[in-house]
């Protein structure tokens, strides 16, 4: 069990509620850890077990593997959440996605392929607007060639990295080892 600050508790295997201590134990099967973010997370098993269910059906998705990280990224450099920047930039590493792109994501610059550009621009803007976008941004949207299914399910995958973002944020989460070399600072690299 270790404390990153004095209001929050990581938990393990060991030290969670049984009903996360299982889930928690899923986790590190799948992954080979148990990331810091779920760790923290496990102080709720309700909470614990709804953030799962999000991640899993976010994963079943119409999105390819690589518009899933553009949209965890997109939301997370929005959100300057630099644990989920720096995590989401290392499973994107792992599922092959070319570097560029997720340089592009981090430091805010257009992406080179114009659908997942229009997927990056219209999340970065239902992000920083709240949704309170003009009805040409979601025909744009569209015409890039999204379909309204994948609207809804892109506002599962915001909501849902909000919700990390948010957590990761205010409990000031540290980052796991095998994230630090993804470490992401806003003020550095944002342009």
């Amino acid at each position: 069990m270790n404390i990153i600050n004095p209001e929050f508790t990581l938990h393990g295997i060991q030290s969670a509620a049984p009903k996360s201590a299982t889930l928690l134990k899923n986790v590190e099967d799948e992954l080979g850890f148990i990331p810091n973010i779920h760790a923290l997370v496990a102080e709720s098993p309700e909470t614990l077990e709804a953030f799962l269910q999000l991640n899993q059906h976010f994963s079943q998705s119409h999105f390819s593997a690589t518009e899933k990280e553009l949209i965890q990224l997109a939301v997370s450099v929005e959100n300057e959440c630099g644990y989920c920047v720096a995590g989401h930039s290392a499973f994107a590493q792992m599922q092959d996605i070319p570097s560029s792109i997720v340089h592009s994501l981090r430091t805010n610059q257009a992406i080179d392929d114009p659908k997942l550009e229009a997927l990056n621009h219209f999340t970065r803007q239902l992000v920083k607007t709240k949704g309170m976008l003009p009805s040409y941004e979601i025909s744009d949207f569209l015409k890039a060639g999204y379909k309204k299914a994948h609207l809804m399910e892109l506002i599962l995958g915001i909501s849902l990295k909000t919700f990390t973002n948010i957590i990761s944020s205010f409990s000031q989460l540290p980052l796991d080892n095998a994230f630090s070399e993804y470490h992401w600072d806003p003020t550095l690299e944002y342009t």
